[in-house]
């Protein structure tokens, strides 16, 4: 998370791709922060843990290295991505609704959709 904090102000940066650092520096906080409250919102309504906080490092980091822009993008490709993985496993009965389904490498494969496509994406969302 501090290398994609500090590489924001690198001079030279691609700044198609990687954010100057107050847009670095939301991405970061705002990923963490939208994973930490659906944990928390959860753990109240559930009264038991249903996701880890690696997952919101990770999503901080996300937002660190590629802004908050980002964040959204990446939350929605892996939440879709996931979504396609997992329902014919809960169509056959092989896993149930309760069962643990690690959520990183949904967000890791959403990072790199935000990598090859993200400039387009952002066009179409943000108007940047």
């Amino acid at each position: 998370m501090l290398i994609g904090f500090i590489k924001s102000f690198d001079p030279f940066l691609n700044q198609s791709l990687f954010p100057n650092f107050l847009n670095s520096l939301i991405g970061g906080l705002v990923g963490y922060a939208i994973i930490w409250l659906i944990i928390f919102l959860y753990k109240k309504i559930r009264n038991k843990e249903g996701m880890g906080l690696g997952d919101a490092k990770l999503l901080s980091a996300i937002g660190f290295w590629f802004g908050w822009a980002s964040i959204p993008i990446v939350i929605f490709f892996s939440s879709l991505i996931a979504i396609i993985y997992v329902t014919p496993s809960l169509i056959k009965k092989s896993r149930n609704l309760s069962a643990e389904i690690p959520f990183g490498p949904y967000l890791i494969i959403g990072c790199v959709v935000f990598i090859i496509f993200g400039n387009y994406l952002k066009q179409i969302l943000f108007n940047f």
